[in-house]
Parts: structure tokens; C-alpha cells; sequence
């Protein structure tokens, strides 16, 4: 109570950006300190990651709507639980298993989740990716031989090439990605 007002409480700052800081030629006992520090920090942020991860898989099977908000889709508690099992066994993120169920490529039954990318769904997929690679280079032939002016000219083919290129995004995302994903799985070595 007796504290006058010139005294200030001795506070250190630790600076995380080497800008703002005039250039000295003595390293203080902080700036030492400063990469032990940041590693500490960042330890246990993955720390606080892990054990949030479990919470969230937890939450995630004991609640259907969570589920529902994370995976965008329903099950019964018994298949929440067999695809937070597949999550972690086959090293799945959640925006894959999102793919997965979008391209029906999840099996749910008696004997647990499974993965069912289909092989042909692949190549039906590439076949048609195929098509569309041949239509942007016919796109690109007819454009180049167009007695159309050249803004004009140039404004179409680039819609054409947009809008096929964003058909064998999506076909490629809904038919080959569920494969490669099977694909890695089966390659990834258990334990």
C-alpha cells in the first residue's frame, strides 16, 4: 500500500519478431531463452491437439448431432464407433471420409465399417477424364482456326476450358480419389 509511484513492476517481454527490435550487440538471458520458450509452447499445443482429438472422437460417437456436424451424414452409434475405428487404423481425415460417403464408398454392415471403392468406377472415371482432355485439346483446334475476333474467341475457349476442367475435378474427385484412397490404405503397414 506504501508503494510510491515510481515503481513499476519489473516486467520481461519476450519478442517474437526480430523487426521491431533494435539491433544490440549483447544477447540478453530472453533472447537465450527465446527458442526454449517457443518450443515449450509449441509441445504443448500438440499436446492440447492429441488429447482434444480424443475428446472429439468420443463426443462424436456419444452424440449424432456432432457426428453429423463433423462427417455430414447419420449412422447409429455402433457404425459412429466402427468409423472412428477405420479413421485411425487406415489414417483417414475427416474430409476423406466425407469423400468416401459421397462416393458411396463406404461400406456399413455386420461385420463393421469397411472401405468399397470400386476398381471399375476408377477407370470409368479416368475413361471420361480422358474424354475431356480430348475435348479441350478439339476446343483449343476449333478456337485457333475461328473466324471469330480475338476477344471473343479467347472468352469462350476459356469457358469451355473452365467448365471441363472443373467436370474432371469433380470427376475425378467422385470416381479415381475414393480409389487412391482405398489404395493407400491397403499399402499403409499395420501397427
Amino acid at each position: 500500500m506504501n508503494d510510491s509511484p515510481e515503481q513499476k513492476p519489473h516486467h520481461h517481454v519476450i519478442p517474437f519478431s526480430r523487426r521491431d527490435l533494435p539491433v544490440n550487440d549483447h544477447e540478453t538471458e530472453w533472447e537465450r531463452l527465446k527458442p526454449e520458450v517457443l518450443a515449450a509452447i509449441r509441445e504443448g499445443v500438440a499436446m492440447a491437439d492429441d488429447i482434444g482429438a480424443d475428446e472429439r472422437d468420443r463426443h462424436v460417437i456419444a452424440d449424432e448431432r456432432a457426428f453429423i456436424a463433423r462427417f455430414g451424414f447419420d449412422r447409429p452409434r455402433r457404425d459412429r464407433e466402427g468409423l472412428i475405428r477405420l479413421k485411425h487404423a487406415k489414417d483417414l481425415t475427416d474430409r476423406e471420409i466425407r469423400l468416401l460417403k459421397l462416393a458411396c464408398a463406404i461400406r456399413f454392415g455386420t461385420h463393421g465399417v469397411q472401405l468399397a471403392a470400386s476398381r471399375s468406377m476408377a477407370v470409368f472415371g479416368r475413361a471420361v477424364m480422358t474424354l475431356l482432355a480430348l475435348e479441350m485439346v478439339d476446343a483449343w483446334y476449333l478456337a485457333t482456326h475461328s473466324p471469330l475476333r480475338p476477344p471473343i474467341l479467347v472468352l469462350r475457349l476459356v469457358g469451355v476450358m473452365v467448365m471441363l476442367l472443373l467436370m474432371g475435378r469433380a470427376i475425378h474427385q467422385l470416381y479415381v480419389r475414393p480409389w487412391q484412397i482405398q489404395q493407400r490404405t491397403r499399402c499403409r503397414p499395420q501397427g
